[in-house]
């Protein structure tokens, strides 16, 4: 990661640098809103978690998930996800807890782990502080079981429709992307393509590895195809305006984008990217717009630090140096690994002095 806002930046916004392969991709990810499966008996406390849960073609499913919240403190709690994937455990008290999604027939069970953390009180001085209620969130993707015939969802029908070997390179693709092989996920996937060229989630998933490896002009060229292949899939949509970005062209990145936020107006990742392309285009306005609109998306357990960091760079610019600060030391909250740290702080304290 580059300098915020450096001594070449005081000026303008349009002079932040930024490294887009250090904001998350997804594939086959589809964000949409919509009442879930609610628990609100809880363990007694203030606190929620919330939830989505994705499947692989990024679509909706007949399937609802069934959930489990286990604790050892408080045992278990139970609901239903609605046909959106979305979920939330209501009043809940501190404590470590696992998010459990049963997949069924058709899908590998899934577990995440969310420790709630008490706070609230100083022990040395015998102080109990008001706690604030929290809410945590948490993304489940479900995988398909290997050699199971699925009936749910849009996925499954595209793979049935799949002859092997295509179908086995493409699982076998998966498997190394999801372990961090990146060279052999984009071997195994190039293979899947080349039996089967109208392959659709082949072609978003191995355009995802190119962006990955650094080779944003091969991304282009394959989600360009997956694009003309299926117009209203969203996730070759949002991927392929990533890997214009990455190419340099951010007229192009802006307009594919936009198409990305109409199709899913509740997609943080399209908000984001959006963003960065306005603010290449110098539209301020509108990029602080889209930035704002990712982060009241993502919520206060999924954060979008780039959004922060690139807000902070637009309230410079447009003087408002303590939601510049402000901006900046929530990306540091968010970054705390980030190699420009130390200039960060230094960028906070005089933006401090001059608010």
């Amino acid at each position: 990661m580059r300098e915020v806002v450096g001594r070449a930046a005081i000026t303008h916004v349009r002079f932040i640098v930024f490294s887009l392969l250090s904001v998350p991709l997804f594939a086959g990810v589809a964000f949409s809103q919509g009442g879930g499966g609610v628990d609100h008996l809880g363990t007694g406390g203030r606190h929620s978690i919330q939830g989505r849960i994705y499947f692989p073609s990024g679509q909706r499913s007949d399937f609802r998930a069934k959930i489990k919240l286990e604790s050892v403190q408080f045992g278990e709690l139970t609901v239903l996800a609605d046909l959106n994937g979305t979920f939330s455990f209501k009043s809940l008290a501190p404590g470590t807890y696992t998010v459990v999604v049963e997949g069924g027939d058709e899908y590998e069970t899934s577990r995440e782990s969310v420790f709630i953390d008490g706070g609230g009180s100083n022990p040395r001085r015998g102080i109990v502080l008001p706690t604030i209620p929290r809410n945590y969130h948490v993304q489940i993707y479900l995988q398909p079981k290997r050699g199971v015939a699925t009936k749910s969802g849009v996925i499954n029908a595209e793979l049935a429709a799949v002859a092997e070997p295509a179908r086995g390179f493409y699982e076998k693709g998966l498997d190394f992307a999801r372990a961090g092989e990146t060279d052999k996920a984009i071997d195994m996937l190039r293979q899947a393509v080349s039996y089967y060229p109208e392959f659709v989630l082949a072609l978003n998933e191995l355009g995802v590895q190119y962006l990955k490896a650094g080779s944003a002009n091969k991304a282009v060229e394959v989600l360009r195809s997956a694009n003309k292949l299926k117009p209203d899939a969203f996730s070759p949509q949002l991927n392929y305006g990533i890997a214009l970005l990455q190419t340099g062209k951010s007229s192009e990145a802006e307009a594919q984008l936009r198409h990305a936020v109409t199709k899913n107006g509740e997609s943080a990742t399209a908000r984001l990217y959006l963003g960065i392309a306005l603010v290449r285009l110098a539209n301020y306005d509108e990029a602080e717009s889209a930035f704002l609109k990712a982060v009241d998306l993502a919520g206060s357990g999924l954060p979008v630090a780039q959004a922060h960091y690139f807000l902070g760079g637009i309230y410079w610019h447009k003087k408002k140096y303590k939601l510049a600060a402000d901006q900046l030391e929530i990306y540091l909250k968010q970054s705390p690994n980030a190699s420009d740290t130390e200039k960060i702080k230094a960028t906070i304290v005089s933006l401090r002095e001059k608010s």
